[in-house]
């Protein structure tokens, strides 16, 4: 972790002091503010035609396109907060429910109506015109690890460089979240709804370490993806000793065919090797299962035109029978197949105010082989699995600075067939984002 850390911290180092030699390199020239095209915090040079764009651009230390060996140099992060409410069968949860579960959940949660949803920090970079190194780290809420140490750091949230000659062909390699399913190719900065659908998030495979390749405006219109990676969720880097996931994506551009802003389709193929794998080698991280699924397929189509926009997302995971390594034991799986439908339309109805709805319908081939979400259906007593999950959420989105500071508000209404649960949950939540 150590060496993680130095890592970072030298690469800070080294950006400051590459942008602060391209500006003194400009000061010594006989028209500085006529030569000068940098920007940023370190040039105190600030940006932008609001007072929004100016105070955002501080997070920018230095932009430069014209160095010619550092064009960029940022600061980036998100602090995402929110609180929740819920009711099914007479039966009600809150926020300081979802503390109560575990020590984990604890630590995330403000007093006892505040969850702190998602904290991380960290720079991205360009270099040398067709060079990007970028991470972020998951901030440890609390300050301290497990053992009682003041840290900050929680774990590795991503980190990876990019060699990026054109827009048809981006070279990257390190650790990254798999952007399986529409939903998650999203930002969490940028979602419009406050959780994602149920089979998205049970289909995501984390965030993990291997090399891919990406590229658009192929022949104008294509898109693409592959990419290999280990299975194994860690706290920092993959030793590459289970499993693989391979994803790989196909989509096409048909905006101008069709007269919109943005339209694009796309089909996603994931390979897990190692279904439901999980191994914990580091106590300070207790990492999720990998998804018991062998293979699963994602049809998207996400368009926009004025004030309206509209994702919709058929996805489908192949179940996986047999067993599989848990903690250095093996354990029985038995997953069917599942199937799930996801649509979400979304209408300005004012500037800066965005009305946002979600309906999902899922389904399984065995009688309890889905689960309501653990964000946060599970805190409900009863049976909380069953064959067919179905929800529609309404939502109001207040956009201060677009998805860099905005309110989020939803209710969303859920049923379990074949469980017990049936009920509301209402969100409020608060996203901020550089």
């Amino acid at each position: 972790m150590k060496s993680i850390q130095r890592t970072l911290l030298v690469t800070s180092l080294l950006g400051c002091l590459v942008a602060q030699a391209g500006t003194d390199t400009a000061a010594t020239t006989e028209e500085p503010a006529a030569t000068s095209t940098a920007t940023g915090l370190l040039v105190g040079k600030f940006p932008g035609e609001t007072a929004w764009d100016r105070t955002w651009s501080a997070f920018t230390l230095y932009k430069d396109d014209n160095n010619p060996i550092l064009q960029e140099f940022s600061l980036q992060g998100r602090l995402q907060v929110q609180s929740i409410y819920g009711e099914s069968n007479d039966d009600s949860f809150n926020t300081s429910d979802y503390k109560d579960v575990s020590s984990a959940n604890d630590e995330n949660v403000w007093g006892n109506d505040i969850e702190a949803r998602r904290a991380r920090f960290g720079f991205k970079s360009k270099w040398f015109q067709s060079w990007k190194f970028e991470g972020q780290i998951n901030v440890d809420n609390d300050g301290q690890d497990n053992s009682g140490a003041n840290t900050f750091y929680k774990d590795i949230y991503d980190l990876f460089i990019t060699y990026a000659p054109s827009d048809a062909l981006n070279i990257s390699a390190g650790k990254t979240k798999v952007k399986f399913s529409r939903e998650q190719e999203i930002s969490s900065k940028e979602i419009l709804t406050i959780e994602r659908s149920l089979l998205s998030n049970t289909l995501f495979p984390g965030e993990l370490t291997g090399a891919w390749v990406s590229g658009k405006g192929i022949a104008n219109y294509w898109i693409y993806e592959l990419g290999i990676y280990g299975s194994d969720r860690v706290r920092e880097f993959s030793s590459f000793d289970q499993g693989v996931v391979v994803l790989g994506k196909i989509g096409y551009d048909y905006s101008a065919q069709a007269g919109l802003d943005t339209a694009v389709a796309s089909f996603h193929y994931m390979h897990n090797s190692d279904p439901a794998f999980a191994d914990i080698t580091d106590e300070a991280y207790k990492p999720s299962t990998s998804p018991s699924f062998t293979d699963s397929i994602a049809l998207t189509n996400d368009i926009t035109s004025g004030r309206f926009g509209l994702t919709t997302e058929l996805l489908y995971g192949f179940g996986f029978e047999g067993t599989a390594e848990q903690n250095g034991q093996s354990k029985p799986i038995a997953q069917s197949d599942v199937f799930a439908l996801s649509v979400i339309p979304s209408y300005y109805i004012a500037d800066g105010l965005q009305l946002v709805g979600r309906l999902q319908v899922a389904t399984c081939g065995d009688p309890d082989d889905l689960q309501v979400p653990a964000r946060y259906e599970r805190l409900a007593a009863g049976d909380q699995k069953g064959n067919t999950y179905t929800s529609a959420y309404l939502g109001l989105n207040y956009y201060l600075y677009g998805h860099k500071l905005k309110l989020m508000n939803g209710v969303e209404y859920s049923h379990m067939g074949g469980g017990d649960y049936d009920g509301y949950t209402f969100m409020s939540g608060l996203r901020f984002s550089f």
